[in-house]
């Protein structure tokens, strides 16, 4: 059957194990997305605060995306630190093709900062279209 996938996070966390991972990769085809991705990682982080949450969001809206990341910081603990990744090709623009895309890492295993940074370096000089191509990871 087919099912809501926000409501599927909601009713399988935690898992008995108390580990794992989670990936959210939402349609983003209507509005309030962002919304909704910060309201679903605080209930998963109340649910299952030693997993890992992955988040992948399209980045075509900058001041939509900073707005989210300001809601998601209010999350981020030392015990509990958020990763924030960005990989742009070229200029961000909400009028054309996907220019960049991000990936918050909520609870980040050890060393994952380092190894995605070097990884995210590589994509961004191999795919970049201007030089306006850039990777970055930094915490929230």
């Amino acid at each position: 059957t087919r099912q809501n996938g926000w409501h599927i996070l909601k009713a399988a966390l935690p898992p008995k194990e108390r580990r794992g991972v989670i990936l959210i990769d939402p349609p983003f085809e209507e509005s309030g997305e962002f919304d909704r991705l910060a309201e679903s990682l605080a209930a998963a982080w109340k649910r299952f605060a030693t997993g890992i949450v992955l988040l992948w969001y399209p980045i075509k809206d900058r001041a939509a995306v900073d707005g989210f990341y300001r809601r998601v910081a209010e999350l981020a603990s030392e015990q509990q630190p958020i990763l924030r990744c960005e990989l742009a090709i070229h200029s961000v623009g909400s009028d054309g093709p996907l220019a960049a895309t991000g990936l918050l890492v909520c609870n980040p295993p050890y060393r994952f900062e380092e190894t995605y940074r070097a990884v995210l370096d590589d994509l961004a000089r191999a795919l970049a279209r201007t030089p306006a191509a850039r990777a970055s990871v930094t915490a929230l």
